[in-house]
């Protein structure tokens, strides 16, 4: 229950945040089989985000299993559809750890549902195809066909305009579904030659680099012009703020886009909120109401009516760990 209430908040706040939505070719990703959706990873937790939204179906993701630790974190993190995967380097057992993983996952997938993983395995802010980390892929399909479960693979592919300007460009592309069983030999399922079609497939739908705004994406948008201007005035400073502290916590990581975007999602709702009360109290309801409503109106012409910016990825290596 709590997952699709959480799922729609976020596709809801994603208009403050994506103002062009290039999205292709996405009928044919239905997800209605066992299906292993794999993507590529240039922006952390924004990418999930992304591919959880557009999904016809409640998405599970394998994610890095240091974040898991703590029980509280554990409990949240599953609550939220999301599935540890470790490396060596988080647990010494992680080859047992990762084993319960896969036990996992085939579950869910017997029971016709999806699990996204990212065969990068790490995101580094980058607008190319990077190399695979094949082994989770890998294990997966093999329990997965072992346990007689006829995956499908859905490749996509993701492109950003930035990763640190908003608003912000994405474009969503499903790739040819991939049937698992047309790779069986002799019992086996011929891994290598998924991953190498897979790869194949993705590398040629990638965007060359920064994702381009729509020719006409602010045509429609006109009459946002002045409201627009209100809302630069009213949330300006507020922004510069936020943007600041985030910068200061993200520098050098991958994260600015998935820390500023949860933020905002949850902080500025509760400070309108707070600032509704207050001047509710002081000067009365309805311009509390009337300031409730009117100022996630201005931010949100404000962020529509701004052009998007164009930023290639940093020459500096960035760190997938917070500050």
């Amino acid at each position: 229950m709590f997952y699709p209430l959480l799922r729609s908040f976020v596709k809801f706040g994603l208009n403050w945040y994506v103002t062009d939505w290039q999205l292709k070719n996405m009928a044919i990703a239905s997800l209605q089989h066992p299906t292993i959706v794999v993507s590529n990873h240039p922006n952390s937790f924004f990418d999930a985000l992304v591919l959880a939204v557009n999904s016809p179906k409640e998405t599970r993701f394998l994610v890095r299993g240091d974040i898991f630790k703590k029980a509280w974190a554990n409990w949240t993190l599953r609550t939220l559809f999301m599935i540890p995967i470790y490396k060596k380097s988080d647990d010494p057992d992680f080859e047992v750890m990762n084993a319960f993983t896969y036990d996992e996952c085939a579950k869910w997938l017997k029971s016709a549902e999806n699990i996204v993983i990212f065969p990068e395995g790490v995101s580094r802010n980058s607008h190319l195809l990077r190399p695979f980390m094949p082994t989770g892929f890998t294990s997966l399909i093999k329990r997965a066909i072992s346990m007689d479960i006829p995956v499908q693979i859905q490749p996509f592919v993701i492109g950003y305009s930035s990763f640190d300007y908003i608003p912000k460009s994405v474009s969503l592309e499903a790739l040819r579904p991939i049937d698992s069983t047309d790779y069986i030999n002799d019992g086996e399922v011929d891994t290598a030659r998924i991953l190498q079609l897979m790869r194949e497939e993705m590398e040629s739908s990638m965007p060359s680099g920064p994702v381009e705004p729509s020719i006409d994406y602010l045509k429609s948008k006109e009459w946002m012009k002045f409201p627009a201007k209100a809302g630069y005035y009213t949330h300006n400073w507020l922004y510069k703020l936020v943007k600041q502290q985030i910068e200061k916590k993200t520098s050098g990581t991958i994260f600015y886009d998935s820390l500023m975007f949860g933020v905002l999602l949850f902080g500025y709702p509760i400070l309108v909120f707070l600032l509704s009360l207050i001047i509710g109290n002081i000067i009365g309801f309805w311009t509390g109401l009337l300031f409730f409503v009117l100022m996630p109106f201005l931010s949100y012409c404000w962020v529509q009516f701004q052009p998007v910016k164009i930023n290639g990825e940093k020459e500096s290596f960035k760190v997938n760990r917070l500050n």
